[in-house]
């Protein structure tokens, strides 16, 4: 009998771990965001993250490209504010879930590693005629440019475009709904993008996977 209870209780304590073991795991995923020397880029960081401010961000890209001289920027709705070190005119600013960033990186890596995960709980609002860089799940089901932006006209969106950011040109491609030079681009985990709606969007919740 009291072979039978230990063993019954070290069952229990096994499953435990493993429950535990497993429960972490979906909570920290690894993600990861390639970046491009002297290339302004726009990413897309998991939602639940490590990073509280600009500094924070800045030392963690500094940490994976193995560099230094990074910047980190912040698109306001109507200004730019940047962050690379505690120079005079330098915004701490701090990090937001479902904000998308620009950072310029000095260093090359095909993988700058990310831990985090999705929180299904945050919802991304949209001022009219404002634009908003926003940041998507990794496991986003909108893969394309027209997925993107249906996502946004479910939401309440009106006259909705949404744009694709290429830092080796500093150009834009468009799409909103098709048209003369507008192209339904792919959408890539790791990369934010720019939206915009003519009507407020008071709640978007990004579909994931």
């Amino acid at each position: 009998m009291k072979n039978r209870i230990i063993l019954a209780i070290a069952a229990v304590l096994i499953l435990a771990v493993g429950l535990t073991a497993e429960t972490g795991h979906n909570l920290e995923d690894t993600y990861c965001i390639p970046l491009t020397a002297y290339t302004t880029q726009f990413i897309s960081l998991p939602y639940n993250n490590s990073f509280t401010n600009a500094h924070s961000l800045l030392i963690g890209i500094q940490t994976g490209c193995g560099c230094s001289g990074v910047s980190v920027y912040n698109w306001t709705g109507t200004a730019w504010q940047r962050y690379a070190g505690g120079a005079i005119g330098a915004i701490n600013f701090p990090i937001v879930p479902g904000t998308g960033y620009m950072v310029m990186s000095p260093g090359s890596v095909p993988c700058w590693y990310v831990e985090g995960s999705h929180n299904p709980a945050v919802s991304i609002s949209l001022t009219a005629n404002v634009k908003k860089i926003v940041s998507i799940p990794f496991t986003s089901p909108s893969t394309t440019a027209a997925l993107l932006r249906n996502e946004i006209v479910a939401a309440g969106g009106t006259g909705v475009s949404v744009y694709d950011y290429d830092g080796a040109t500093g150009q834009y491609k468009k799409w909103c709904g098709g048209g003369i030079g507008q192209v339904d681009f792919a959408v890539t985990p790791g990369t934010a993008y720019v939206v915009k709606s003519t009507s407020d969007v008071a709640a978007w919740f990004p579909a994931y996977q």
